[in-house]
């Protein structure tokens, strides 16, 4: 393996690992200082409640979003198991998962460079580096980007490992790292690029005798690659995605170049402002031109005086059009450009970022390098202390801390309506937005819209309260009254309600209902409501106790309802509707 020689003064292998271990813990536990300052994200909730329903394989095999993740959806599921909604214990993983990729990075650079002191300031380079530090916040991407890190970087030990001559180690736990990467993130397929990089970096033999002894190596990672492709071709539901135009393309690809070019001198510096902790850089032009210009130094330095660290700046320079693309394709359609500066699709950039600087630097004398980490450190203090202040304004902590508290006070026995979360933190990406399944995988006892009683409100801030009903249509009058009952549902003969609207207009809303109405038996009934044009929302079949009492149903998919269906599927239902309300409680 190719790495530096021994200088005088030389550290001691142990004193700098000593130094790295020191170094990710200091930094990954101030990362988790700051990430407690926010607390659960949309996607948060909704892979939570997903991961409520277990490990068995068809749920670890359910499509997150349009891929499949099954790492992630493990790890949701040990979450929802050992501390279901408890932030502060998926802290205490993600803090552990950083401190072992910066570790792991640190053992990496020693292998490389050898017992030098450049191994201090480029771990120091990858555990500050901005570009992965939005992926920690978040605990959906810090999922994704935190196990890419890892895995990744126990992809690159084994590649050392086999040109090492531990052709056997590195075979057991190489393409295995790869496959769960893999599985936390498809698009950390990339790590190969570095992975190539590092090869031929570690190269020191004709490339006839190279390719001999790397292809089964290769072969082996390739299969990891076509048994997770078996596995997301038959399980995926990919949606269909478009390239964008050629001249949106280049504006993308220029987009998504400004990430490394700002990330080396510890930015993006500043932030967008999309009122919520989105982590959407908007690198100002000076970062963008200081980054081009130590860019173009490294560059420089790199080709007169070690070529071989030109490959991790080739890896780099492949890592941003194929993430450019891989995303806008997918996403582009609907999101339009600005997912491409979302930094939770390129965390693990920082993987060959930190390599190809280090390999370059470090043919520099070291006053230079020295001064220039200073700026990286100042540009990351703003960077992060920006992202943080967007970060602490997540409303979700304060939110379900009262919900908890309101729970206890009212008890088991409160009937609660079946509200989505309020706005951020329930969002109209969530599959579900309505609070009732986050508190059930909580394991916390209430009753959803029971009859009998009417049910209290969860507001906004998180406090249970009586609610009103905004009546928006009633039951139409019917064509023919009858004296004993105007609505009556009998036997599996479908009844139809018109409605009658109470406002100035008909809505297209998430609908809730009221039914007053009498029977002399149990029935199960199903309502369906439905819009002018046949359009038809279901609403879950439920039982209708005997007696005269209230239904609360809902919510309802949108729609803009102008009739009203009741079915059951017994012979010998016998249901009396006296009032029909639909509306929204408030």
């Amino acid at each position: 393996m190719r790495g530096i020689s021994r200088v005088p003064n030389s550290p001691e292998t142990s004193v700098l690992r000593g130094i790295v271990v020191t170094l990710a813990v200091l930094q990954a536990t101030v990362l988790g200082l700051l990430a407690r300052r926010g607390s659960w994200l949309s996607d948060d909730l909704d892979f939570l409640v997903q991961g409520g329903r277990g490990f068995a394989p068809h749920e670890l095999l359910e499509p997150v979003n349009d891929h499949i993740a099954p790492g992630l959806r493990f790890i949701y599921a040990a979450f929802a198991t050992v501390a279901p909604l408890n932030y502060d214990v998926t802290v205490i993983w993600r803090i552990l998962m950083q401190a072992l990729a910066i570790t792991l990075m640190g053992l990496l650079l020693i292998r490389v460079l050898g017992p030098t002191w450049w191994v201090i300031p480029g771990t120091a380079l990858y555990a500050l580096m901005p570009v992965s530090m939005p992926s920690f916040m978040s605990l959906s991407s810090g999922v994704n980007n935190l196990s890419a890190h890892v895995f990744g970087l126990l992809l690159l030990h084994a590649t050392i490992d086999w040109y090492d001559g531990h052709r056997r180690r590195a075979v057991a736990y190489g393409p295995l790292s790869l496959l769960i990467s893999l599985a936390c993130w498809e698009k950390s397929g990339l790590i190969l690029l570095t992975v190539a990089a590092m090869a031929l970096y570690l190269r020191d033999e004709p490339l006839r005798q190279w390719l001999r002894r790397t292809w089964p190596f290769a072969a082996a990672l390739g299969a990891a690659v076509l048994g997770f492709g078996h596995l997301y071709i038959t399980h995926a539901s990919p949606s269909r995605g478009q390239v964008p135009a050629p001249a949106d393309l280049v504006g993308l690809l220029g987009r998504g170049f400004e990430v490394p070019l700002s990330a080396i001198v510890g930015g993006p510096w500043t932030w967008a402002r999309t009122g919520e902790a989105f982590s959407l850089a908007a690198p100002p032009l000076a970062a963008l031109l200081a980054g081009g210009l130590l860019t173009a130094l490294l560059w420089a330095v790199g080709w007169r005086r070690d070529r071989r660290a030109l490959l991790f700046w080739i890896a780099v320079a492949v890592y941003v059009p194929a993430t450019v693309v891989l995303v806008s394709y997918g996403r582009f359609s609907t999101f339009g450009s600005v997912l491409t500066v979302h930094y939770h699709y390129w965390s693990d950039l920082s993987i060959p970022l930190t390599l190809a600087v280090v390999l370059a630097a470090r043919q520099v004398r070291a006053f230079v390098p020295m001064l220039l980490l200073v700026g990286f450190a100042a540009g990351v203090i703003v960077s992060d202390a920006g992202f943080a202040q967007q970060w602490g304004n997540n409303p979700a902590k304060a939110y379900f801390a009262t919900v908890d508290a309101e729970l206890d006070r009212t008890g088991t026995n409160v009937n609660l309506w079946d509200t989505a979360m309020p706005q951020p933190i329930g969002t109209a990406l969530m599959s579900d937005r309505r609070l009732s399944p986050v508190l059930q995988m909580a394991g916390r006892q209430f009753r959803v819209q029971e009859p009998g009683s009417e049910p209290l409100i969860v507001d906004d801030t998180g406090h249970i309260r009586p609610a009103s009903f905004a009546v928006w249509s009633r039951n139409a009058a019917p064509a023919v009254p009858n004296a004993f009952c105007n609505f009556l549902l009998r036997g599996t003969e479908p009844l139809t309600i018109q409605l009658s609207p109470t406002q100035n207009e008909v809505a297209v809303a998430e609908w809730f209902v009221k039914a007053a109405y009498f029977s002399n038996r149990e029935n199960e009934v199903s309502v369906e409501l439905l819009d002018a044009d046949g359009a038809v929302t279901a609403l879950p079949a439920r039982n209708w106790p005997a007696g005269a009492t209230t239904m609360y149903l809902g919510p309802s998919q949108r729609i803009r309802a102008t009739e009203l269906r009741l079915r059951s599927a017994d012979p010998a239902s016998n249901l009396c509707v006296t009032d029909l309300q639909i509306g929204l409680p408030q």
